[in-house]
């Protein structure tokens, strides 16, 4: 017997996963509904800043001032799916992919960066700077010096499931880091 792959905004069943996802693609591809498999329900404010300092603290540990932690860079985390939802789900760049059961929320340039402080309510979570000048932080936006131009880099939060032994759920943000040397001025 083969299994059908039902979108889960409208009644469309499909044979393979790769045509229910061509499909949600197409039909659905800025969707902000969540699936209603059970309903999501406000998390503990204690919850939400177990959270934040769980996502701050590694952002910093990641800062680091070694040459070779420049570039594209993730870190992953637990979450449970409840708190992703309920605080990303309002945010611009919101996304819940049905055929993966993923959320996907993008921030974008100083803006994102703007309202990533406005949702952490922490000012420098972006930023280390070291005893020996030099200063490590995310990437939101870079100068092209060839066209004079300024090119917004984007930050991404992910959420889905892991299956493994034990089903669990994982949070993954994915962001550019760069080093600069700041000199200290008396």
């Amino acid at each position: 017997m083969q299994s059908l792959f039902c979108c889960g905004f409208c009644s469309k069943t499909y044979i393979r996963k790769g045509s229910l996802r061509a499909y949600e693609i197409k039909k659905h591809n800025n969707n902000k509904l969540l699936h209603n498999q059970y309903p999501l329900c406000i998390p503990l404010f204690s919850d939400w800043q177990q959270f934040c300092s769980a996502f701050i603290n590694l952002v910093r540990k990641c800062l680091t001032s070694h040459r070779s932690t420049q570039g594209l860079k993730s870190i992953e985390f637990p979450c449970s799916e409840n708190i992703f939802a309920f605080y990303f789900m309002n945010k611009e760049n919101f996304k819940y992919i049905h055929y993966q059961r993923k959320y996907n929320c993008t921030f974008k340039g100083l803006q994102g960066y703007q309202r990533i402080v406005k949702l952490f309510d922490f000012e420098e979570w972006e930023r280390v700077t070291n005893k020996t000048g030099s200063e490590t932080y995310v990437v939101f936006s870079k100068v092209n010096p060839n066209e004079y131009t300024i090119e917004e880099k984007k930050v991404k939060f992910c959420w889905n499931e892991k299956k493994n032994t034990f089903k669990y759920s994982v949070i993954t943000f994915i962001f550019e880091i760069n080093t600069e040397i700041v000199e200290f001025v008396d």
